[in-house]
């Protein structure tokens, strides 16, 4: 009849073990929208259940993102058509995204997802989700360190070996997987997608539209904890710039406002236009993708 079952119950009897402070009933009900392999292992801290981007949306988005890396394969004069798409995941959490990114079904056009988070620990999660996935350890790597520090190394797709240094984390094998530091990184990319922290459960808050980047987010420019801070529009300017073609994805709250991406786009060198994509999940508005480049 439609009705909502108690305690997360989401049909299979099952009901959720965690305190609703840890983990709320609405999340456990939908654990398996966000991974449909959940029962086989699949680990998630408490900021993980209400920021992993859905599997279904996630595999869309890499569906999206081949489009991207697969520019110019048609061009006789394209010196690196055979080159596979390497993708920057700057924000990668317990690896919902990545996991999409490397999925077998797309090797042929992704070679190398790039998959960076603060907090190793939500690197190991990855790293064992990517094994219950089956994920090809040469097509994925994670690395502990700072998105704004990474994206910092790039111009255009390219890492700048001026700025090149070996961040003083270390470098280890986990279910199979590499996790370490700046030394990891590879020498290009194509693609930067963008899931920075949307500001905790709250971000509905700021009402329809009234989302924007420059005021609701909010990142670390630094790992060492000293306090310096960048906002989701300088964010966009640091990724348009280290993108190859200026190719970024950013994903965001249904309650974005679209003015206010559009005139961030412009204001950082986009002039091709772009797409502002509605995600929905069984016929509900969940997120709103973003895609840009200037191929």
């Amino acid at each position: 009849n439609g009705k909502e079952l108690p305690n997360g119950d989401c049909g299979d009897g099952i009901t959720n073990p965690f305190s609703k402070e840890e983990v709320p009933n609405k999340y456990w009900a939908q654990r398996r929208r966000l991974f449909s392999k959940f029962d086989d292992g699949v680990q998630m801290d408490k900021e993980s259940w209400y920021s992993v981007t859905p599997e279904a949306i996630a595999l869309h988005l890499a569906k999206r993102v081949i489009d991207m890396c697969d520019h110019g394969k048609n061009d006789k004069n394209e010196q690196s058509n055979s080159r596979k798409g390497v993708i920057l995941d700057c924000f990668s959490g317990c690896g919902g995204n990545g996991i999409a990114f490397a999925n077998e079904s797309f090797k042929d056009s992704i070679g190398l997802t790039v998959c960076v988070d603060v907090d190793r620990k939500k690197l190991f999660m990855a790293a064992k989700n990517a094994s219950i996935y089956g994920i090809d350890p040469s097509r994925i790597i994670f690395i502990e360190g700072n998105a704004v520090e990474v994206l910092g190394r790039y111009q255009n797709g390219e890492l700048s070996t001026s700025k090149f240094d070996a961040s003083a984390v270390s470098t280890e094998k986990y279910e199979g997987y590499s996790i370490g530091g700046y030394e990891l990184l590879p020498p290009t990319i194509d693609v930067v997608f963008l899931s920075p922290p949307w500001g905790g459960m709250d971000y509905l808050k700021v009402g329809n539209a009234g989302y924007s980047l420059s005021k609701c987010i909010t990142v670390d420019a630094s790992c060492n904890g000293e306090g310096a801070t960048i906002n989701g529009d300088e964010l966009l300017a640091l990724s348009a710039n280290a993108a190859k073609h200026k190719s970024v994805v950013y994903f965001l709250p249904k309650n974005v406002n679209g003015v206010n991406i559009g005139l961030s786009a412009w204001n950082h060198g986009y002039r091709s236009g772009l797409e502002i994509e509605q995600n929905l999940l069984n016929g509900k508005l969940k997120t709103i993708s973003v895609y840009l480049s200037e191929r």
